[in-house]
């Protein structure tokens, strides 16, 4: 917990600098969409059968939930290359929308992992 919150607060403040302008181009709202969907969609998905293992009466965490945790956190590594790539050919706006979403994504996987392991006893 003392690492968590100094990396929320780091999160926070990389997250107001990338925020998208006002009036952003469609390719990054697209941009966006595409980098933080895939790992909030696998969050929820995790925590649902996080729960659903845990109205069973078994006190762990499920291995599908961990394997679902572990899809999210791989695509938040692909949209860090994604972001490289990006970064390279100087397309700045997307840039900005796809650090902003893995910023959003990142924060929630952190939050996912303490509900999961809440709901595991650990």
């Amino acid at each position: 917990m003392i690492v968590i919150i100094p990396l929320c607060l780091i999160i926070g403040l990389l997250a107001w600098r990338l925020r998208p302008r006002r009036f952003a181009t469609r390719a990054s709202q697209l941009a966006l969409l595409a980098t933080l969907l895939p790992p909030a969609v696998l969050a929820l998905a995790a925590v649902g059968f996080q729960l659903i293992y845990h109205a069973s009466g078994v006190i762990s965490v499920a291995a599908s939930a961990n394997a679902l945790f572990v899809a999210g956190l791989i695509f938040i590594g692909l949209g860090i290359l994604v972001l490289i790539g990006f970064a390279l050919f100087k397309k700045i706006d997307i840039v900005k929308s796809i650090g902003f979403g893995l910023c959003l994504a990142f924060f929630i996987t952190v939050v996912e992992l303490g509900v999961l392991e809440w709901l595991g006893g650990v």
